[in-house]
């Protein structure tokens, strides 16, 4: 199995959450890697949307495919859950949907700032994989999303696109060893690979502003919402007048939102330098070393702390392991086995 980014990461954050999903399926004589079958709502938000971004990037691309498609393939989807699933999910089909749609009007420039690159077998490098040889260990593995050419800035950039809460902290961004490692390999595949660009997108969808009781929508100080929401409620409840209603009664509203734009949507971009580069790869194989030295790595220990419960999907069997209970029908009721997520070929490591 492959080395990656994700597995590094999961390693260092807890070796007992590590060993769920990559040891425990040998326990029970099954292969890849041991997930849950049903995934929570910021998951399923994430890959919805991720799913848009890609058609969106193919399409961009110059393919054809049309993200309205993808979204409405989702949807159906969507409306073939259980109702109770439906309910914990909440209305995804409109919350993506009005998410993305402000997501394009945000970067709507970005056709005339890059283009999609290449790889060497000419087909755009959207969601592709390298793969890296790492002496005396198993290779390195990465996914990457998009690599682009940047027209002011020259060179390749790799895209990465991460649906998120709130945006982390410049120094978090910084020292994340994904943006590092993802250039390595591309500069070893032999792409002349400038930095990362990390964009991010917050999950939570604008709040639709309300109507109020004299026939117009409320202009709320603290309202949660984007420029693009906003705009479309006021088509929707103005129809023909929309443009007189946004140039006269909505006109400071718009403008204070569109001031506070960067709560949603926001592009750091990362020149990444050998330095960088090198301590990343030292703490890398610092960990590859340690994991392949474990003597016993079923009894793995635990790192507890009151967010494991929110954050982590092993929780219930953690919990029942360590009482000593019997989680195998756990597993056979919450869980399954996938392959390894990289597990395809790698694409054009060399001419």
């Amino acid at each position: 199995m492959a080395n990656n980014q994700s597995k590094i990461k999961m390693w260092r954050r807890c070796q007992k959450q590590f060993a769920f999903r990559y040891d425990y399926p040998e326990e029970l004589g099954e292969e890849g890697e041991m997930v849950r079958k049903v995934v929570g709502a910021g998951l399923y938000k994430g890959t919805w949307l991720h799913a848009l971004i890609q058609a969106h990037n193919q399409s961009w691309a110059g393919l054809d495919v049309d993200w309205h498609e993808v979204h409405e393939e989702l949807a159906q989807q969507f409306n073939n859950l259980f109702d109770e699933e439906k309910e914990d999910l909440g209305d995804l089909p409109d919350e993506c949907y009005r998410i993305f749609t402000s997501y394009l009007r945000f970067w709507k420039s970005d056709a005339e700032d890059f283009t999609v690159a290449k790889l060497k077998n000419k087909k755009p490098a959207i969601e592709f994989v390298l793969e890296i040889p790492l002496k005396g260990h198993d290779p390195f593995k990465c996914r990457i999303d998009l690599m682009v050419h940047d027209r002011e800035y020259g060179g390749l950039w790799i895209w990465d696109h991460k649906w998120v809460r709130s945006v982390p902290s410049a120094e978090e961004r910084m020292m994340n060893p994904q943006s590092n490692l993802y250039v390595w390999a591309a500069r070893k595949a032999g792409y002349d690979v400038r930095g990362f660009l990390n964009n991010y997108g917050r999950t939570k969808a604008p709040t639709i502003p309300r109507v109020l009781k004299n026939g117009t929508l409320s202009v709320a100080k603290r309202m949660d919402t984007d420029t693009a929401t906003y705009l479309r409620a006021v088509r929707d409840l103005h129809g023909d007048r929309a443009k007189t209603y946004v140039q006269h009664v909505y006109r400071d509203k718009i403008i204070e939102l569109k001031n506070r734009e960067a709560l949603w949507f926001r592009r750091e971009r990362f020149p990444i330098g050998k330095e960088q580069i090198r301590q990343s790869l030292v703490e890398f194989m610092g960990s590859i070393k340690n994991i392949e030295s474990r003597v016993d790595p079923w009894n793995a220990p635990r790192t507890y702390n009151y967010t494991c419960k929110r954050n982590c999907g092993y929780h219930d069997l953690c919990v029942a392991e360590f009482m000593g209970l019997d989680i195998e029908p756990i597993v056979k009721k919450q869980f399954t086995f996938e392959e390894d997520r990289y597990a395809q070929e790698a694409d054009l490591l060399s001419d």
